[in-house]
This record gives structure tokens, sequence and C-alpha cells, in this order.
């Protein structure tokens, strides 16, 4: 363990303290502010640097343990721990380790895995999709066409339509893995700018995807995400410039909502 390092902190106003000191430490501890080892101040001087109650600290320090960041002895304090130990796939740290990643070597992993299960995803659901499932998809495809000149309301509904191949997989692990990683890369500072000729063609691969689906074609839905993939992967690329600024993740329902 290394000698307590001072945490930069502004004194918090905001609703939900509690998140917002979990964002503002867990931004320190990925980006490297705080290294793995270091001796975090106490519970007290927490709650001074932040302008918050001790309880608050208590649940913000309680949720950074729950996602590997943070361990707690009693009697002895509490320190980062090593990166072995963080939960790399909790949305709150993967996406913070994409906009610390220097050369971007986390998006490119999590572009990679979103691929893997995507393009599974989409080849079992061309086979197991149910009627209601497949009525779904195709009003979502319907909706997007009418806002591809609409980024946020386009990603909206990408995001739904994302998540509802990986429901008509039918395959209740391939579903929840995908979740936390779909709340990534649906992100909001990713796409803050996106060229219409991008959203154009997104629309054209999804489409593509529907039809295969729709036709029970699986190597052809494999094919149409894996190129669906390709193109998100190289606009994300291409464009990508990561950001300060809020913590933006998507819901269960697709929706975006602020951590």
């Amino acid at each position: 363990m290394t000698r307590a390092i001072p945490v930069t902190a502004k004194p918090i106003t905001q609703a939900r303290l509690h998140q917002r000191v979990v964002e503002e430490l867990l931004r320190q501890i990925v980006s490297g502010a705080l290294p793995p080892g270091t001796t975090l101040p106490s519970e007290p001087e927490l709650a001074r640097q932040f302008g918050v109650s001790r309880i608050v600290i208590r649940e913000a320090i309680r949720i950074l343990v729950e996602k590997g960041l943070i361990t707690v002895r009693h009697g002895s304090g509490m320190w980062v721990q090593s990166i072995e130990q963080w939960n790399h796939l909790d949305p709150m740290v993967l996406l913070e380790e994409v906009r610390s990643s220097p050369d971007a070597s986390r998006l490119s992993e999590l572009l990679e895995l979103c691929e893997i299960l995507d393009v599974g995803a989409a080849e079992r659901a061309a086979t197991r999709r149910t009627p209601e499932q497949l009525s779904r998809l195709r009003d979502l495809v319907e909706r997007m066409r009418k806002v591809v000149d609409d980024p946020a309301a386009y990603l909206d509904l990408d995001a739904l339509f994302h998540a509802t191949i990986a429901e008509s997989a039918g395959n209740r692990l391939l579903r929840d893995a995908q979740r936390p990683l779909s709340e990534v890369l649906f992100a909001n500072w990713l796409w803050a700018t996106r060229a219409p000729e991008e959203l154009t063609r997104f629309q054209q691969d999804h489409e593509a995807i529907y039809e295969a689906i729709a036709a029970g074609d699986p190597l052809g839905a494999r094919q149409a995400m894996h190129r669906h993939a390709q193109h998100v992967a190289s606009a994300l690329r291409a464009g990508i410039a990561p950001a300060a600024g809020e913590l933006v993740t998507t819901g269960s329902d697709g929706r975006h909502a602020a951590a």
C-alpha cells in the first residue's frame, strides 16, 4: 500500500449524492489519479472533502467495493484494489475504462466482444424468434427509418433493436451478457456527433438484418450483423474523441439515462 493521496473533490449538492461520489471516485481510480494500492482518506475526511454526510460516503464505498475497485478492512482503512480485482463488465467501470484508454484498446475490446455476441444472437434469432418478437423488430426498423435524421431518437431505437434481437435468440445468458456491453456501446458520449450518412448506412444494415431474421436465414442474419458490426466499429474508431462529461448509460428499456 502507498501513502494516502488527497482526493480531488468538489462539494456535491445534487440529488442521489452517493451516486455522484461513486462517479467521481470511480473516474479518479480508473484514470490512475488514485492508482492501485492507494490508501483512501477516512470516511470523515471524504465526507468533509465532498461536502456530504458519512452515510453518503459509506453507501458510495459499499458500491465501489461491489465493483471490485476498493477494499475495506475494519481497523486498517480503505484502499484501491489491483486492476485484476475490478469488475470490468460493470457498465460504469467499463465505460470509464473506454473513456480513459489512451490508445482506444478498451474500445477495440468492447467492439470485438459486442460483435461476437451480436452476430451469434442474430444467427439464432433467425430460427428462434417468435411472431411477436419479429413484429417488434419490424416496428423498430420502420420507426428508425422515420428518424434517421435525428441521432438521439435513432440511437434509442437502435439500442432497442439490438436488445430485441438478443431476446429473440432464446438464450437468457446471452441476453444478460449483452446488456452491460450495450449500455456502454450506446452511451451518449460515443455518438455525440454523427454524420447523417453513417445513420443511413446503419439503417440499411438494420433492414438487412431484419430481412434475414424474418426469412429464417441464420447465415444471412449472421453475415448482415457482421457487416453492421464492422460499420459501427469503423465509425467509432474514425470519429471518437473521448471527452469528459456526464456519465450516461442506457437503461434496461434502451432509453438513455444519467447514471
